[in-house]
């Protein structure tokens, strides 16, 4: 029992700590395992350091590069954009205008028709709604800032010209210096500037000649061949499929496939 003390004129009594020590005999066990239990929650998890598809390649253990000497190149892609994105940011978007080619189960029609998002096109004879199957192939036309459709000078062989900076060449005069879109790129003396077609510019032509570029910039980057295709879901298969083949031309070969959050 607390003593009781008289302090000028006052009443004092003692402080009884039975009570505070028989909670630190509680509590502090229980700190204790709280904090053990935290310590086992931070896993060290070594996750492969090395993006792409080739998983052979891929490390099991924690890399020690430096995260700086890596490109992390990055397309994203929706149902109007390309942009290309890297470790120092992003190349200006690649606007385009998609048309569908269509040809009919019965024959009478060979057609390219604009896409809508969502909306078949019908036959325009008949007012039938076109089938997926019927869809024969899908072209990507590169817009300017007003949205008009760019055009470009392609070879016989469908192949889009550059100058010696790879931006697409839209008139030439004999004796001018062009750069066919191959990989490696084909140097053209131009001798009958007639030889060749102006073309709507292809948005996956200007996609693989905007990649090798990036290619040619950063041979030495430790994930050189690798490309994160990032794609809303609204984003047609078929169209990816040629989106990753203008990469693989490219040659960025290790390809990895991702959605973009909605």
């Amino acid at each position: 029992m607390a003593n009781k003390l008289k302090m000028n004129g006052a009443e004092a009594t003692d402080v009884d700590l039975k009570v505070f020590m028989n909670l630190m005999v509680v509590l502090i066990p229980m700190l204790i395992v709280s904090a053990e239990f935290a310590s086992v929650a931070v896993i060290d998890i070594k996750l492969p350091e090395l993006r792409g598809s080739n998983i052979v390649d891929q490390q099991k253990e924690k890399s020690d590069e430096n995260r700086d000497e890596k490109l992390l190149l990055t397309a994203i892609i929706t149902d109007s954009v390309v942009t290309l994105g890297a470790k120092g940011g992003f190349m200006p978007s690649l606007f385009y205008q998609e048309y569908h080619r269509y040809i009919s189960k019965d024959g009478n029609l060979d057609t390219l028709l604009e896409y809508t998002p969502g909306k078949m096109p019908t036959h325009p004879h008949t007012g039938r709604e076109l089938t997926v199957h019927e869809r024969f192939e899908i072209y990507l036309y590169a817009l300017d800032e007003n949205r008009n459709v760019l055009k470009s000078l392609y070879t016989k062989f469908g192949e889009m010209l550059t100058d010696a900076d790879g931006v697409p060449v839209r008139n030439v005069n004999a004796g001018d210096t062009v750069f066919a879109l191959t990989n490696p790129r084909r140097r053209i003396i131009v001798t009958n500037p007639g030889e060749f077609d102006s073309k709507p510019l292809s948005a996956y032509d200007e996609l693989k000649n905007r990649l090798m570029k990036i290619k040619e910039r950063y041979r030495d980057a430790v994930d050189k061949d690798d490309i994160i295709i990032a794609a809303e879901n609204e984003v047609i298969y078929d169209k990816i499929v040629q989106i990753m083949d203008a990469a693989r031309s490219a040659e960025f070969p290790n390809i990895s496939i991702s959605k973009l959050r909605g």
